[in-house]
């Protein structure tokens, strides 16, 4: 009995490597075929100017070629930095400070409380992040965002009294925003588009905090203002955006999407 179970052995174990030389091949190519299907079928699909470098690029969350989206030779995206310094000189802003200033150079246009009086063509500044707030004043003084009304009004403007504008509409009451949107606008704000690496809006826009320093809130703006931005951070218009973030985000964006992102935003929410 011995010397046939001895005799078997060779038989069996030639048996289960050839068993586990199939189970690898199998998982091999499953895995093989889930890459491609996951870092560049899909991706092209979504977004058929991709080549397949680029698809994997986006499936992995890395930019893709922003060229023709960069901001004008010699402007950078933006001076300011999320330094020691720069997060100290934001705590001491004086908002009885800001609240004259803003009298006697904001007031016309975006209302004593930071509620525009033309939200169509002028931002919502009440209740805005402070470090927003701070950071599109400072793009508006060194030219990195460019605007005929607001770059004069910000180069007239010191630091210490840029803080201070910033600490004052930092604490207003912001502009309610909307809670109903159509299915497909809700996953773009609270999922994203994974094939096109694209992060949910929340990641950056909410109105609790949480992403990156300076990043504004969007609750309550006018949706025409908020669209037509999209379409120059698409277009490249406006680069002050750090990491070319919302330029890469914009140029993958539909008409469409970019339309009903806007009346999310903009609209007025019943129940708050």
């Amino acid at each position: 009995m011995a010397s046939e179970h001895d005799h078997d052995l060779p038989d069996t174990r030639a048996e289960d490597r050839l068993w586990r030389r199939w189970v690898f091949i199998a998982t091999g190519s499953f895995v093989v075929a889930s890459l491609l299907l996951g870092t560049i079928l899909l991706p092209i699909r979504d977004n058929p100017q991709l080549d397949p470098w680029g698809a994997i690029c986006r499936a992995f969350g890395f930019g893709t070629n922003v060229a023709g989206m960069a901001a004008k030779p010699g402007s950078a995206a933006s001076d300011v930095t999320w330094s020691a310094a720069t997060r100290i000189a934001l705590e001491k802003g004086d908002p009885k400070r800001g609240f004259d200033i803003v009298k006697d150079n904001c007031s016309a246009c975006h209302g004593e409380k930071g509620l525009s009086i033309d939200p169509t063509q002028f931002p919502n500044l009440a209740g805005q992040s402070e470090a927003s707030l701070f950071k599109q004043l400072s793009d508006f003084k060194s030219g990195s965002r460019v605007s005929d009304i607001m770059g004069p009004v910000a180069q007239a403007l010191t630091d210490q009294q840029i803080e201070d504008v910033s600490a004052y509409f930092a604490g207003q009451k912001p502009a309610p925003a909307s809670d109903k949107a159509p299915e497909a606008t809700l996953d773009l704000v609270n999922i994203g588009n994974p094939a096109l690496a694209l992060p949910p809006c929340i990641a950056c826009h909410n109105d609790v905090g949480g992403g990156p320093e300076g990043a504004p809130l969007l609750s309550g703006q006018s949706p025409s203002y908020l669209e037509a931005q999209l379409k120059k951070f698409a277009s490249g218009e406006r680069h002050n955006d750090t990491f070319a973030r919302m330029r890469s985000i914009a140029k993958d964006l539909t008409a469409e999407q970019m339309h009903a992102l806007a009346q999310y935003y903009g609209m007025p929410s019943e129940a708050k």
